[in-house]
């Protein structure tokens, strides 16, 4: 009996592996970017080890299709802790999935009062002989989406869509604190002050006479775009050159050719940047067809950089103009394209920041990312010639504002098609903080 499995797919070039006793790792060929496009490991739940089982959830896991195991939940029940670990999650088989609210990972008894039912298998249209944990992961984790939104707390979405994929949740947590608990934000942790502040809000919820029905089948019964799910889209050029589209729910929709390994080596490979604010329809049926039209205009494979180039999106990485903000263990940059608009950020940051609210904007790796405490802003502009960001406004500090903070300062004409920096993100975006 073999105590290690591995399956190669050709289409995506990876190698699984899996041993009898670890979850599956995955390592990537030579035509894959080597900056972690991919997650190094995932895991399925109950799932028989033989080659054939491995090959067949692999394959479903990268095309995003739902992976079953023929669990017996009624012997072996299924168990998720949501929310920082403050509320634990099961299925024990039967109509609904139940929640209870529990401290930091701790498992709940099984016959606490606190189990209250949270999703009724009959409003997402699953019947207990077809629930999978697969499928169980991804109705839950949509489900902790429908509660933030319930509470107020969403990521932003240009084009109203029912279905929430990739929510951004992290980010939309801090910028929500942030802005609604400030006084406990200053002296505390973001995250802190969100877990006392949700703990306290759930069990006002779990206590009240109706209990967690306000939360209950929250969310989608679709699934949400994560590493564990992700999107997926294969085409091919009229050349016979094979490319394929990969979203995880981040930032960032990845591209990748078994046929093409000089794209595994450029700093662009990345087909588009926060899609979510660009999207113009439902959001995966759009970066289908913006997929489709890249591969049908991609003639030939030397054409692929130019392409990733002219992209909408990917041309952030050459912004030409980029806003600085400041503050104590702060530094930050959001990439701006036109000098107009760089301006509008920066004014914006301003305001938010002299009202003493936490600053949110677009930077390159985070879709909602929020600062507290800026206490300076700039505007800058890249010279080519010297290869290197140059202050182009006046600073704005809130402890000495001047009259003239952020107008034009006097610097050197560049052209008006001025190129952007270098590709490398660390060219484009610096962001520390403490």
């Amino acid at each position: 009996m073999p105590t290690t499995l591995t399956y190669h797919h050709d289409r995506a070039d990876l190698t699984f592996t899996w041993k009898s006793d670890t979850g599956i790792t995955i390592r990537t060929g030579s035509t894959v970017p080597y900056w972690g496009v991919y997650p190094d490991r995932i895991s399925f739940d109950e799932l028989p080890f033989t080659f054939d089982a491995l090959r067949d959830a692999c394959d479903a896991w990268w095309e995003g299709r739902e992976v079953t195991t023929s669990q017996n939940f009624t012997e072996r029940p299924w168990t998720k802790h949501e929310f920082n670990g403050q509320v634990q999650v099961r299925y024990r088989g039967g109509p609904v999935i139940e929640a209870a609210l529990t401290e930091r990972y701790q498992p709940v008894l099984a016959d606490s009062k606190d189990w209250q039912p949270i999703i009724d298998l009959a409003a997402a249209d699953r019947a207990p002989a077809d629930v999978t944990a697969d499928w169980l992961y991804r109705r839950t984790s949509g489900w902790s989406t429908g509660v933030l939104e319930h509470l107020g707390i969403h990521a932003p979405q240009q084009v109203p869509d029912p279905a929430r994929y990739g929510d951004g949740t992290e980010d939309s947590t801090t910028a929500w604190t942030i802005r609604h608990l400030p006084i406990q934000t200053k002296a505390d942790s973001t995250l802190g002050v969100w877990n006392t502040w949700f703990a306290a809000t759930a069990r006002e919820v779990w206590d009240a006479p109706e209990g967690a029905a306000p939360w209950r089948n929250a969310g989608i019964p679709t699934r949400p775009v994560s590493d564990w799910a992700p999107w997926t889209y294969q085409d091919t050029t009229a050349d016979g050159t094979r490319f394929n589209f990969l979203w995880f729910g981040g930032n960032s929709v990845h591209i990748t050719s078994p046929d093409n390994p000089r794209l595994a080596t450029l700093d662009d490979a990345t087909f588009l940047l926060h899609p979510r604010e660009q999207a113009t329809g439902p959001l995966l049926t759009w970066l289908q067809e913006q997929a489709r039209q890249w591969v049908a205009n991609c003639t030939t494979t030397q054409n692929v950089a130019d392409m990733l180039a002219s992209t909408p999106g990917n041309i952030l990485r050459h912004a030409p103009w980029q806003v600085e903000l400041a503050g104590p263990g702060l530094s930050r940059y959001a990439p701006c394209l036109t000098e107009e608009e760089a301006y509008e950020v920066a004014r914006q940051a301003r305001d938010n920041a002299a009202d003493g609210e936490g600053v949110s904007f677009r930077s390159i790796f985070s879709h909602n990312d929020s600062a507290n405490d800026v206490s300076n802003v700039c505007v800058q502009r890249w010279n080519p010639e010297k290869n290197l960001w140059q202050a182009h406004s006046r600073p704005w500090n809130k402890n000495t504002p001047a009259t003239d903070a952020l107008t034009p300062t006097r610097v050197p004409r560049l052209p008006a098609d001025c190129p952007g920096p270098s590709a490398h993100p660390s060219a484009v975006l610096n962001s520390n903080t403490e």
